[in-house]
């Protein structure tokens, strides 16, 4: 499959449906935008703006058939340490197998049910799959990103906070003192003594 640059989907109100039409005379190449992809995929991990997609399409065994492609997706969300907005991209590979409903069963990782019928291919269920898989579960603006002042709120990348530090809890008191002093000697009992 060549690259190639992503237009947009030809019918918004479906736009990850590729038409099965002249299959048998070999694999059916495409490239688009899905637009809204909150909207048209339903539940994504992400805000995402887009999602490109390019896919493959050919002939499988029997009354099968197999899509692979790539994806790449863009959102912008906060950084969980400073929370400033911070633009993101997710790119992976995809391959999905669709069979007759008959043929497919619970829980088979990657296989799709095809509606023979309709003379498309749903690709939404296998894109919004990979994203989920692929979306990272935290975001950071840079691997250095000093975050925020638990107390006053401050950014700490951009300047420096003048709170207090905190008070000590009360509750350890109790354990102060019983892991030995910072020379190392310990409390009380000799070498090779159990205390």
């Amino acid at each position: 499959m060549s690259p190639r640059r992503a237009t947009p989907s030809p019918d918004p109100a479906e736009p990850a449906r590729i038409g099965l039409a002249g299959l048998d005379a070999g694999p059916i190449e495409r490239a688009f935008r899905v637009e809204s992809p909150g909207e048209s995929l339903g539940a994504l991990p992400l805000p995402f703006e887009y999602v490109d997609v390019e896919v493959e399409v050919r002939s499988a065994d029997g009354a099968a058939v197999r899509a692979r492609g790539t994806l790449g997706a863009r959102a912008v969300v906060e950084c969980r340490r400073c929370l400033e907005p911070t633009r993101i991209g997710v790119r992976a590979k995809w391959a999905a197998l669709y069979r007759p409903p008959g043929r497919v069963t619970s829980g088979e990782e990657g296989v799709w049910a095809l509606d023979e019928g309709s003379g498309e291919l749903d690709l939404a269920g296998p894109i919004r799959e990979e994203l989920w898989v692929n979306a990272p579960t935290w975001v950071e603006c840079s691997r250095d990103c000093a975050g925020l002042c638990p107390t006053c709120g401050v950014r700490l990348a951009e300047q420096a906070c003048r709170c207090p530090p905190p008070e000590p809890d009360a509750r350890w008191a109790a354990l102060e003192g019983l892991g030995g002093d910072s020379e190392g000697t310990s409390t009380g009992a000799s070498e090779g003594e159990i205390p």
